[in-house]
């Protein structure tokens, strides 16, 4: 017996003992009955608390399943972010495997997971000037190439990227990605578990501060960008 019917099945049934409470009652108004609408009340109540129980703890058992399923959903989005993409494949292969990540707008951004919304949230309960997820243009051995980044962060000076890690991550995979960042003059580069991260988000953004403010400023300027050279006179 699958749901729907089910459901039916318990509809009618509760359809069925309110007409039957109903007619004992006006049978008992009207002398036919006297005294049982008072007698079968309690049972026909305590059936209706059983049902109201019964169905919270089912959508309650739901609402779990529910929400272990955005987890996984947020870990297989941010784990797709950081797949290499084959050339072979073409634009099509690209343009459908960026189409499949979710779309969460969060003060005016657009964020792939719930995950990294509850890091933007902590980063503004925070304070901290902060880029949200987006692509940056590389240098590589053999021209240029875009990378999304989860997060680019200012503080103090300093420049640093956050990264939201997903299971499928990989060591060799994610040392190649802060090689290739570092290269570009990225330097400060932090990464964190994405359960630690949905779970304990300004716990994560005080380490991450933490970290990048013990990090000494770039030489040649205050503000960690390079300086330029003045202006020779004509």
């Amino acid at each position: 017996m699958n749901g729907t019917q089910r459901d039916r099945i318990v509809s009618l049934l509760l359809g069925a003992i309110a007409g039957i409470s109903i007619g004992i009652s006006i049978l008992d108004i009207i002398g036919i009955f006297p005294g049982w609408a008072a007698r079968l009340t309690p049972f026909f109540v305590g059936i209706l608390l059983l049902y109201v129980v019964l169905e919270r703890e089912r959508v309650e058992s739901v609402k779990f399943i529910v929400r272990r399923l955005d987890r996984g959903i947020d870990r297989v989005n941010n784990a797709l972010k950081h797949l290499p993409r084959s050339s072979s494949s073409g634009n099509a292969g690209t343009q459908l495997s960026e189409s499949s990540y979710r779309s969460i707008p969060y003060k005016g951004m657009v964020f792939r997971s719930k995950t990294e919304v509850r890091i933007a949230r902590a980063l503004e309960h925070a304070n901290i000037v902060y880029l949200p997820p987006t692509k940056a243009r590389l240098n590589i051995e053999k021209g240029r190439q875009s990378r999304e980044v989860d997060f680019l962060i200012f503080e103090g000076g300093r420049w640093g990227m956050l990264e939201v890690d997903g299971p499928w991550h990989t060591q060799t995979s994610n040392d190649a990605r802060d090689a290739l960042m570092r290269a570009n003059g990225l330097v400060h580069i932090q990464r964190f578990d994405s359960d630690r991260c949905y779970h304990h988000p300004d716990v994560v953004i005080h380490e991450f501060l933490t970290n990048l403010r013990s990090q000494g400023l770039p030489q040649g300027s205050a503000y960690g960008l390079p300086r330029e050279a003045p202006p020779t006179a004509p």
